[in-house]
Parts: C-alpha cells; sequence; structure tokens
C-alpha cells in the first residue's frame, strides 16, 4: 500500500524507530514541538518563515507552502497531495502543498492565525508518519472524480455540527450508492475523524500557548471544536459501522466458502 507514496512524502520507520500508531503519534508530535519551538522565537514574524522553518526541519522532504487568496468564502488552510505530473518518480504522492490564509490581525504568525497555522502543520506531519492516511485519502480520491466528492461528503456531514445520528443516516445512504466501496469509503471517514481529532487539539493547544506567551494573559476554558463538531462521537459511530460491515463480510466469505465445497 505505502509503495505509492515516495520517500519525499513519508519519514522511514527507521528515523521513526516504533512503529506502533502510539510510536508514529509521538514523533509526529515532536515535530510539531519543534516546529512551535522555532516559529515562536521570530519577534517579527513573516509569511516566509513558515516554508522556511519546515524545510529546515525536514530538509530532504517535499513541502510547498502557499498563500490562499483573501475570499469569504474559502477555507483558511488546508493541506493537498502533491501527485507525480512527469512520472519521473515511480510514485502517485511525492509530497504535499500547506494552502495558508494570510490577513488575521490577533495571535497569528506572519499573517496565518496560529491556530490555522497549528492545525495544518499537525495535517502536515501526520501524513508524513502515517504515510497510509494519504495513501487511503489518494485511493479513495480516484474513486469519484470532481467537486462531488468523497472529501466533500467529510466536509458537509463530519466537520460540521450535524449530529451524530444526522452523519450515521447520510453515510448509510452514500454506503447503498456505492456498494462496491463500503470498506474503503468507511475506512477514510474514519482516518479523517482521527486527523480532524488531532489537529484541532494541535491547533488549539498551540494557540493558546502562543497567546498565552505574548500577551502574558492566561488562557480560559473554552468549548473545543472537537466538542462543537462533535467528532469523537461520530468516530465511535464509524468505527462500529465499520467493525459491522467487517464482521458481516467474513460471515458471507464463510457462507460462500461453506457452499462451494
Amino acid at each position: 500500500m505505502i509503495r505509492t507514496i515516495a520517500g519525499t512524502a513519508r519519514i522511514s520507520t527507521k528515523i521513526i524507530k516504533d512503529g506502533s500508531v502510539a510510536g508514529r503519534d509521538c514523533f509526529c508530535e515532536k515535530l510539531e514541538q519543534k516546529f512551535f519551538n522555532r516559529i515562536e522565537k521570530y519577534k517579527h514574524s513573516q509569511f516566509d518563515y513558515i516554508g522556511k522553518s519546515l524545510h529546515s526541519i525536514l530538509p530532504t522532504k517535499l513541502i510547498q507552502v502557499e498563500k490562499l487568496p483573501q475570499s469569504e468564502n474559502i477555507y483558511n488552510g488546508a493541506v493537498m497531495l502533491a501527485k507525480e505530473v512527469e512520472r519521473t518518480i515511480p510514485a502517485d504522492i511525492v509530497g504535499y502543498i500547506v494552502s495558508l490564509k494570510p490577513g488575521a490581525k490577533k495571535n497569528h504568525f506572519g499573517g496565518v492565525s496560529m491556530e490555522v497555522l497549528m492545525h495544518e502543520i499537525r495535517h502536515l506531519f501526520h501524513y508524513f508518519t502515517n504515510p497510509k492516511i494519504p495513501n487511503r485519502i489518494y485511493r479513495v480520491s480516484k474513486l469519484r472524480e470532481g467537486e462531488n466528492n468523497f472529501e466533500q461528503f467529510f466536509v458537509n456531514n463530519f466537520q460540521s455540527p450535524v449530529r451524530p445520528s444526522i452523519s450515521k443516516i447520510e453515510t448509510e445512504k452514500l454506503l447503498k450508492k456505492e456498494k462496491m466501496y463500503k470498506v474503503d469509503i468507511l475506512q477514510f471517514l474514519r482516518y479523517k475523524l482521527i486527523e480532524e481529532i488531532g489537529a484541532y487539539n494541535s491547533g488549539e493547544k498551540f494557540s493558546a500557548q502562543y497567546r498565552t506567551k505574548k500577551s502574558h494573559k492566561i488562557e480560559y476554558d473554552f468549548q473545543s471544536q472537537i466538542q462543537t463538531l462533535f467528532l469523537r462521537e461520530k468516530l465511535v459511530m464509524i468505527t462500529d459501522m465499520l467493525k459491522d460491515m467487517l464482521k458481516a463480510e467474513r460471515e458471507s466469505l464463510k457462507t460462500r466458502c461453506k457452499v462451494n465445497n
């Protein structure tokens, strides 16, 4: 599965050493902290420092940082897969494009909201340390091209404050239409939920640290986006759906084997 990811888009387990989920997450968190420690030292921040800091931490990896236009109808940040165009490298994913919108007036670095910046940095480093995540995203994106894709389905029904019960209903409708790809879709949704929980947590945590250091005021508790969007509840729901789906498929396979024998 990982063969579609070039070495410029992943970190080897030889470097991570602990290839377990916990080990990869720990390595990802160390990279986040290293990046944050580097940028908070700047007395005057500039947008270009974001890319320079990333390249100094991962000099052999392909990372492109670009500005998003100032538009109310576009997201504030995203990490996209950089695909091989000229086919000079035998891989589908060769790196990542980090898109960020500058223009924030408060608690920002180089004009980019600190919460948005560290949210996207978490995505970036998690992709490098968990290549099965971008690989799954790539595979599922190929199932349906165009605007009406599974990424948009996730945004509309999971990365929004709709209740988990509604998310489940919409997911069941989708699975009825996409019968051939049920497991792929559920695994994709599960990975995306895990990704967003980690990213929102990082964005909020580092944003609070940065604000506290700059203003010397203690941060007060607030409701996390993880709670507002019911992300943990949705993760439990999707995980249960996936377990039921895999169990049903195993039972079906057993039945077919008995009939054939």
